[in-house]
């Protein structure tokens, strides 16, 4: 199948998640370090308590191999109100195929909507609640229903390095195939420094693994390389995937 409705939009706002977490951790120079420097993402798949606010616009692409052929998403979100005085939301608008290699539809012909509420917390954490997939058209019609969630993110220090770590729950495409009712997800991101981090994470389906890069201190980007199901479940085999995104501030 093409590439998952829930991913949509994903891969941009996380650059925008990245320098919330990051900004947190030193309020009295918070607009300054967005303004000037790029983060790498916490994630490549799973979602993150950390979100926009009014004014971000995130836009990404997420590709991935299936067996012989590949396949990818592209997406746009945008941040709506203060994580840090009430609470933030991102809307998501996502192609779930840009190719027709691996499903009947091809670019435009299919995808949905997302849609997160978050709020900033003390000690340098934050929480979501989100619906991924809903609203959908095309093929993505015959994927998942759509699928809610709960996640809470928390940055801490590791030595002289930082980390990003997630837990949550979610129904649909966070749990087994036909499985009802919500099941756990996590991830773990170790920062070597801001803008290159390793990624350790299980979306209630898959163990994944990848290293996000920020190339650029002054280009808000993220390129996040990594392996989907390194743990071969379901007899399936490892997978190579890769995301781009780009999150900016108009404000």
């Amino acid at each position: 199948m093409a590439a998952d409705a829930y991913r949509l939009g994903l891969t941009g706002m996380l650059v925008m998640a990245g320098s919330s977490a990051w900004a947190q951790s030193a309020p009295e120079s918070a607009s300054t370090i967005i303004a000037v420097q790029s983060f790498a993402s916490p994630t490549l798949e799973t979602p993150v308590g950390f979100g926009g606010r009014w004014g971000d616009v995130g836009v990404g692409v997420f590709g991935q191999t299936f067996d012989s052929n590949e396949d990818a998403s592209a997406g746009v979100a945008i941040g709506l109100g203060d994580p840090d005085s009430y609470f933030g939301a991102e809307l998501g608008l996502g192609f779930s195929s840009l190719t027709n290699d691996n499903s009947k539809d091809s670019f435009g012909e299919s995808g949905g909507f997302s849609f997160k509420l978050h709020r900033n917390l003390p000690g340098y954490s934050a929480v979501s609640v989100g619906v991924n997939g809903f609203g959908v058209w095309g093929g993505a019609e015959d994927a998942n229903d759509p699928s809610y969630y709960a996640a809470y993110s928390k940055m801490l220090p590791v030595g002289r390095f930082a980390s990003i770590l997630t837990i949550g729950a979610g129904t649909e495409v966070f749990n087994d195939p036909g499985e009802d009712g919500a099941n756990v997800f996590g991830s773990a991101a170790l920062y070597l420094t801001p803008q290159v981090a390793l990624i350790g994470e299980y979306t209630g389906r898959f163990a994944n693994v990848a290293v996000s890069v920020a190339p650029y201190s002054w280009l808000p980007m993220a390129v996040t390389v990594g392996a989907v199901n390194v743990t071969e479940r379901y007899d399936a085999d490892t997978e190579l995937a890769v995301s781009v995104g780009f999150g900016f501030n108009f404000t």
